[in-house]
């Protein structure tokens, strides 16, 4: 079996310090030509959920403020297309939309695991996009799901919920709350039970104070919107974190590779991991030509390191750590090559009934 080493999904690289290509829009101009081009158009940013929520509101703060870093200050739209786990907005995107710059996809990011896990689409066919030919802006911001419990329980480590049973919270089978919990029992030998139903993450918190629960799985954004002091005050202790690697905001967190054992258990939680530490991407039509694909970067780039937009980002509690586009590429790259038994296991576990 081919071993997935930090070598294929490595961590340089991942997060921007200030990278900016040497054509930039703020330093060498791109040319006369670039600002003809973007002047006078509108830039489409597809969202493939509803209105509402983190899925929506990054990319209407990116909207908010991308504009003044590419020439020609084009108008930009935000335009909402449901259905299907974002493949309806990712089918349209990369058959129909049009392929000069000015149209842009926000999917959720299980979209990322589609080629390999089928999450959303099954063996129906209803992905009709190659992932690997479309062009990549980055990602705003990583968002690892955190196991947690209470900060006065019994359970000081990670290692003590292999030790014995602990009660955590979820929303329905497909979460991420349910599917991080169930692959640490099956990869990682912890003894978690999973207690579902409950309408949303705001409800198992609630039950969760009331005692009728010891914990639970969280994305951290999701957590900190919710709860934005319960870490703070060691109301409740974070025991893991579920990505690539360590998150910028979660340094002393271990992840689930680090306390994997089996290799291929390793393997599999990096393979899901990815739409972790890729939470919100950004991506592009194919054949979008190569000048408008360095542009857009650029102005990408340049957007997440703006004051104002990164007051805005943290307003909504994303966090700020932005992916460069060579990074999900990477991502994307690594994920086709998987070997097919890790990710046959890898579905057989998610397809597993609760």
């Amino acid at each position: 079996m081919e071993d997935l080493t930090r070598r294929r999904f490595g961590s340089s690289g991942l997060a921007w310090t200030g990278w900016i290509s040497a054509g930039s829009a703020i330093g060498l101009p791109h040319g006369a030509w670039a600002a003809d081009f973007f002047a006078g158009k509108v830039l489409h940013f597809y969202v493939g959920i509803p209105p509402g929520g983190a899925y929506d509101l990054v990319p209407r703060v990116i909207a908010a403020n991308i504009s003044k870093y590419i020439p020609g200050n084009p108008k930009v739209v935000v335009e909402n297309m449901p259905g299907a786990g974002s493949l309806t907005m990712m089918n349209y995107l990369y058959n129909q939309a049009a392929r000069d710059g000015t149209s842009i996809g926000f999917p959720m990011n299980t979209v990322l695991l589609e080629p390999s896990l089928k999450l959303l689409s099954g063996t129906s066919g209803n992905a009709r996009f190659d992932l690997q030919h479309m062009a990549w802006l980055g990602t705003p911001g990583q968002d690892p799901a955190v196991a947690w419990v209470g900060g006065n329980s019994s359970f000081k480590s990670f290692n003590d919920l292999r030790d014995r049973s602990a009660t955590f919270g979820s929303t329905g089978a497909g979460a991420d709350s349910t599917v991080i919990a169930n692959l640490a029992n099956r990869l990682l030998g912890t003894k978690i039970k999973v207690v579902s139903g409950y309408k949303g993450v705001a409800e198992y918190l609630l039950a969760f104070e009331g005692e009728e629960i010891e914990g639970a799985v969280t994305t951290y954004a999701a957590l900190m919107a919710a709860r934005p002091d319960w870490i703070k005050t060691g109301r409740i202790k974070l025991l893991a974190q579920f990505g690539t690697e360590r998150s910028q905001d979660l340094p002393d967190v271990p992840t689930g590779l680090e306390l994997a054992t089996d290799p291929e258990a390793r393997d599999m939680l990096r393979v899901y991991g990815v739409k972790f530490s890729a939470a919100y991407p950004v991506v592009m039509p194919p054949d979008v030509p190569a000048p408008q694909v360095q542009i857009l970067r650029d102005a990408f780039a340049m957007t997440m390191l703006d004051p104002a937009y990164k007051a805005q980002i943290a307003a909504v509690r994303i966090s700020g750590s932005a992916v460069t586009p060579e990074a999900v590429e990477r991502f994307v790259r690594d994920l086709d090559g998987a070997p097919q038994s890790t990710i046959n296991r890898l579905r057989n576990i998610l397809d597993a009934k609760q």
